[in-house]
């Protein structure tokens, strides 16, 4: 198949900064398709194309948000993965119509596309090539509990610090780099220096990224149990994460103290986490998912 895919493309000196999108690309590539790799743009030449796989990725590096179907119809069998529903809801319901194919993350938002005639759950995912605790060994004195996200987001771990720094527990709470720069595997490398991970979701999007990277990273995870996102859909709170309340952090000091006062148990559910992760969870598996769902339509 020829697939084009349009993307944000980033680069610093001539690197390209490493991404999910690039992700799916080589496991695209992998599997034996013939991929475009594109910038999004709405003046697109799609002669000899299969199929566009349209991926959020934010903001360009201009500011703008583009959407290579966002005037119509495109020319050719289309699909988008919508990532940020959440954040973009209407704008999200509305692009979807103009897709023959729509894959959101946000199990939260699944009724913006309840009307369309091909809309799939897609949750979130990570890559084995960047997030993988089996690469690294717990170094001699690790931090108790760490937070990696961004800037704006980072006062979701603000009870998890006080309750670390009343507790004398250590905790490490900070973003890796800012957006456009190389975050993998400097966030993979400050994950692996941490015994427990912290998760909160934003505006129930669970199981979001930090999830699936940290399971994946081997390190267990603490994180909101929240029944309108569809973790315990994937996930089974007590089996593969620690729970604590979504819209209170009843709970969170509990759960940070079984996590420091079991460190076998804490393992071993992080183990359990990180093959769960590894087999269903992986950017192959959604990649499937997609090419699954379009060959049949």
């Amino acid at each position: 198949m020829r697939i084009l895919v349009a993307r944000n493309h980033q680069s610093i000196k001539g690197e390209p900064v490493h991404t999910y999108s690039t992700s799916i690309v080589r496991v695209l590539r992998e599997k034996g398709h013939e991929v475009v790799d594109v910038p999004k743009s709405t003046t697109q030449n799609y002669d000899g194309i299969d199929l566009c796989l349209d991926i959020d990725c934010g903001r360009n590096d201009q500011g703008d948000l583009v959407w290579q179907a966002q005037d119509g119809p495109l020319p050719c069998k289309s699909a988008v993965m919508f990532i940020d529903s959440h954040g973009y809801p209407s704008l999200h319901r509305r692009l979807a119509k103009s897709y023959d194919h729509v894959f959101f993350a946000v199990y939260d938002k699944r009724d913006l596309f309840v009307k369309h005639p091909s809309a799939y759950w897609c949750p979130n995912f990570s890559d084995l090539k960047w997030f993988d605790g089996d690469d690294y060994e717990m170094i001699p004195q690790p931090t108790d509990f760490g937070f990696f996200g961004t800037k704006g987001g980072l006062s979701r771990a603000d009870a998890m610090e006080v309750i670390a720094m009343r507790r004398g527990w250590t905790a490490d709470i900070r973003q890796i780099s800012v957006n456009g720069k190389h975050r993998w595997p400097q966030t993979a490398v400050a994950m692996s220096n941490c015994r427990t991970l912290f998760n909160k979701g934003q505006k129930h999007d669970s199981p979001n990224l930090r999830v699936m990277e940290s399971m994946l990273m081997n390190r267990v995870l603490i994180s909101d149990q929240d029944e309108r996102s569809g973790m315990d859909l994937l996930f089974k709170a007590g089996g593969h994460y620690v729970p604590y309340e979504y819209f209170s952090f009843e709970g969170l000091e509990e759960a940070m103290e079984w996590c420091v006062e079991n460190p076998q148990a804490a393992a071993a559910m992080a183990r359990e986490a990180y093959e769960e992760v590894k087999a269903n969870h992986l950017v192959g598996n959604r990649v499937d998912q997609i090419l699954e769902v379009v060959g049949n339509g």
